[in-house]
């Protein structure tokens, strides 16, 4: 052992430094310049590394069981965070799907089909109709005859524009169903009074006109179809003739 040239504390031997005061004990102090030994600070007691307190924890809590419990916590904290976002994230899901699942309401002007009786108006949109008559009918011309079970029947129409805009007529847009549903096309009959040719109509204007189906004989389950839209298959029945 030997003493710090400087502060007078004993080191050990061989230091180059005092651990007191710093002196490097290759250096030889003047005496007046040596530094008292009341007044250079005293080191506190080395403690344990930095850090190593820490390390010695988990160490401890791992080594001890602790691994599950840290284990737990982690899923915990991960619950936690994560729960609020995937509900939410469910929720935003379900709000779609909803929304695309929920069916678009199909916009009508009016039915689709209409049924009336002989002498009964039958509105549909933007016309109506009305069979005045129907009965049976033997043509003027001779060479003109149904073929065998089977005779004319003459049906009589009007027909009104009750909308806003011009629409056409035709006597191929009428047919006649049988009891069998079996349906026929207007029969062109020369010198027939007053038949139902083709043409546009205005609003508010009305055409009235005859029609004549061949049906078969005896045949009381007629109806009258009339067909306002080829394309939205709109419709208007009369019947029984």
């Amino acid at each position: 052992m030997a003493d710090c040239p400087n502060c007078g504390r004993e080191i050990q031997g061989g230091m180059r430094f005092c651990p007191n005061c710093g002196q490097d004990q290759s250096v030889v102090v003047p005496q007046g310049q040596r530094i008292p030994t009341e007044d250079v600070p005293v080191p506190p007691p080395p403690g344990p590394p930095r850090g190593g307190g820490r390390r010695k924890w988990v160490i401890g809590l791992l080594g001890g069981g602790g691994l599950l419990a840290l284990f737990l916590v982690v899923l915990l904290v991960a619950a936690v965070v994560s729960g609020p976002t995937n509900q939410t994230a469910q929720s935003e899901g379900d709000e779609e799907q909803k929304s695309e699942k929920k069916p678009t309401p199909n916009k009508k002007s009016g039915p689709e089909n209409v049924t009336a009786a002989v002498g009964e108006s039958a509105q549909l949109a933007d016309r109506t109709l009305v069979v005045n008559e129907a009965e049976g009918y033997a043509p003027p011309n001779q060479f003109q005859r149904p073929q065998p079970g089977n005779e004319y029947l003459r049906v009589y129409v009007t027909l009104r524009n009750t909308g806003n805009q011009t629409f056409d007529y035709n006597p191929l847009d009428f047919k006649v169903q049988d009891s069998n549903g079996v349906q026929k096309n207007n029969a062109f009959i020369t010198e027939m009074p007053y038949s139902l040719e083709y043409g546009s109509l205005a609003p508010d204007g009305t055409v009235e006109g005859n029609l004549v189906f061949e049906i078969p004989q005896g045949d009381n389950d007629l109806h009258l179809i009339y067909e306002t839209n080829p394309i939205e298959r709109r419709t208007i029945t009369v019947g029984p003739l």
